[in-house]
């Protein structure tokens, strides 16, 4: 079996205060998160920590695809938990797209502590 082709990284760090005092703003919400992000802050009480964690994933992933946001749009990227809390993406709109006509596989790690937020993705191929 051959082995992954690694292609780019990307990672992020931001302060969670910082993102605490944004996510009182619903327009910030709505214009960087999915529904289904959304939903998921929601059930965990708006925990800073979290937001500040999906909105890593997500500028460390336009980083890695080496676009910004000039291509594809915050909410199309949707980072989500499984039911042992590990994050994974799904995305839509230009970065499905993107990762479909790539052939991309993304990798991401996030974590946080009581000030900071960090996040970091791996594209391979």
């Amino acid at each position: 079996m051959p082995s992954k082709l690694f292609i780019r990284t990307g990672t992020a760090i931001v302060e969670i205060p910082r993102i605490a005092k944004s996510a009182k703003n619903r327009f910030f919400l709505s214009n960087y998160f999915s529904a289904d992000e959304i939903r998921f802050f929601v059930s965990r009480k708006l925990s800073p920590a979290l937001i500040a964690e999906n909105y890593c994933v997500k500028i460390a992933l336009a980083k890695a695809i080496g676009t910004g946001f000039r291509i594809i749009r915050a909410r199309d990227i949707a980072v989500l938990r499984d039911r042992l809390g590990s994050p994974f993406i799904i995305t839509s709109g230009n970065a499905k797209l993107m990762e479909q006509r790539e052939g991309f596989e993304i990798n991401i790690s996030v974590d946080h502590c009581k000030h900071y937020a960090t996040a970091t993705v791996i594209i391979t191929r």
